[in-house]
C-alpha cells in the first residue's frame, strides 16, 4: 500500500462498545420491520422504506463516527452509549409512530438527540472540519422529523419522505471528502450490521415457527427460511466482503469518503432493506405455506431477495467499476419466478423456489471465481 492510501487518525478494526450499539441498532431495524409484519399494505412498504432511509442514514454516520473516536477514553464511550440510547428510544417508539398518540414525537426527539450525539462526537476528530458542513444539514433533517411526530397521522408520511430525501442529498450537497475512512474498520462494520440484520432475521422466523401447531410447516418452513438467510449470507460473505476491503484500501485517501457513501450507504441501504423485506416476506410464506397468497404478502419475498440482490450488485458496481450480471440476472429470476410461484401455488413453493434461484447463483459464481481472481 502506497502512503497515498494511509488515513491517518481511522479505527483498525471493530471494537465491543460498537459491537453493543450495533446490537440496538439491529432492535430497531427490527422494530421498523414490524410495521409491515402487522400489516403488509403498500402504505406500510412505503412507511418501512423511508423509516429506514432516516434510521439507516444515521447509523450509518456512527459507522464513520466511531471510525474517527478513540473509544478507550471515557468521554467518547459516554457519547456512544448516549447515542445507543437514543436509538433504543427510537426502536420502542418506531411501530407505534405511525398512530395517534406521542409516539411518534417520541421519536422524533430521539432522533433529534442522535444527530445531536453525533455532530458533538466528531468536535475534534479528523472529522470535525466534515462535520462542520454535513452536520447542520443532518439537524435539519432531524428537526423535520420531530415536526412530523406533531403533525396528524395521515400527513406524517410526507414529512418523513422530506427528511429522508433531505439526508440523501445531504453527501450530494455538502460533500464528503474531509472524513477519514479506515477501511478494515469500515467494511468489518458495515459487515457486522449485515450478519445481525440476517441472524435477527433468524430469528423473528424461529419464533413465528413456534407459535404453529403443524410440525410439518414449522420445522420444514423454519429450514427453507434458514437456507435462504444462509445463501444470503453466501452471498455477502463468501467472497464479496473480503474484496471490499482491497478494494476500498486501493482508492486513494482523499477519494474513499466520497466512494465510501455509494457504496456503505445507498446501496448498503438496499441491501439491508432487502433482508428487511425478505424477513417479513418469508414469515408470511410460512403463514400460507399450503396455499397460494393472492395479496402483497405474497410479493413480500420475491421483492425482498431482488432489492437484496440489486443492492450487492450496485455495491459490487461503486468498488470494483464493473457490474455483476449473473446477480442482476438472479434478481430478475427472483421475481420471475418466486412472485409466480407465491400467488399461485403456495408459500412452501415460493421459499423453494428463492433457495433454488440463490444456490443457482452461488453455484455459478462459485465456478466463476478462479477466472475472476486471476483477473484482478
Amino acid at each position: 500500500m502506497t502512503d497515498e492510501t494511509a488515513v491517518p487518525g481511522a479505527a483498525e478494526s471493530v471494537r465491543p462498545l460498537e459491537l453493543f450499539f450495533d446490537l440496538v441498532f439491529v432492535f430497531t431495524i427490527t422494530q421498523v420491520a414490524s410495521i409491515l409484519t402487522t400489516a403488509p399494505t403498500l402504505l406500510s412498504l412505503g412507511r418501512v422504506a423511508v423509516l429506514l432511509v432516516i434510521i439507516w442514514w444515521m447509523y450509518s454516520g456512527y459507522a464513520w463516527l466511531t471510525n474517527a473516536l478513540d473509544l478507550d477514553q471515557t468521554g467518547p464511550r459516554l457519547l456512544l452509549l448516549t447515542g445507543t440510547a437514543g436509538f433504543f428510544l427510537m426502536s420502542m417508539a418506531v411501530p407505534k409512530a405511525t398512530g395517534p398518540g406521542p409516539w411518534a414525537l417520541i421519536f422524533g426527539a430521539s432522533y433529534l438527540l442522535v444527530v445531536t450525539v453525533h455532530l458533538l462526537g466528531f468536535l475534534g476528530t479528523s472529522g470535525h472540519r466534515g462535520i462542520m458542513r454535513i452536520g447542520p444539514l443532518n439537524l435539519a433533517s432531524a428537526l423535520v422529523v420531530l415536526a412530523a411526530g406533531a403533525v396528524p397521522p395521515h400527513t406524517r408520511l410526507w414529512l418523513w419522505a422530506l427528511a429522508a430525501a433531505m439526508e440523501g442529498l445531504t453527501p450530494l450537497v455538502a460533500g464528503a471528502g474531509e472524513f477519514a475512512v479506515g477501511a478494515g474498520h469500515f467494511v468489518e462494520r458495515h459487515g457486522l450490521a449485515v450478519i445481525i440484520v440476517l441472524g435477527e432475521s433468524i430469528t423473528e422466523v424461529g419464533a413465528a415457527t413456534s407459535r404453529e401447531n403443524h410440525v410439518t410447516t414449522s420445522i420444514v418452513g423454519a429450514l427453507l427460511a434458514l437456507v435462504l438467510s444462509a445463501e444470503m449470507w453466501w452471498l455477502y460473505f463468501g467472497r464479496e466482503e473480503r474484496d471490499s476491503e482491497a478494494r476500498l484500501e486501493r482508492v486513494p485517501a482523499d477519494r474513499r469518503p466520497r466512494v465510501a457513501v455509494y457504496s456503505f450507504g445507498y446501496a448498503y441501504y438496499v441491501i439491508i432493506l432487502g433482508i428487511a423485506v425478505a424477513a417479513v416476506g418469508m414469515e408470511k410464506a410460512i403463514d400460507e405455506f399450503h396455499q397460494p397468497s393472492h395479496h402483497l404478502p405474497g410479493l413480500l419475498l420475491p421483492l425482498g431477495i431482488s432489492l437484496y440482490l440489486l443492492g450487492l450488485a450496485c455495491f459490487h458496481r461503486t468498488l470494483a467499476g464493473d457490474w455483476p450480471l449473473a446477480r442482476l440476472v438472479a434478481a430478475l429470476a427472483a421475481t420471475a419466478l418466486v412472485a409466480p410461484a407465491a400467488l399461485w401455488s403456495s408459500g412452501a413453493t415460493a421459499l423453494t423456489t428463492a433457495a433454488l434461484v440463490l444456490l443457482a447463483l452461488i453455484v455459478w459464481e462459485s465456478h466463476q471465481a478462479p477466472s475472476s481472481a486471476s483477473g484482478e
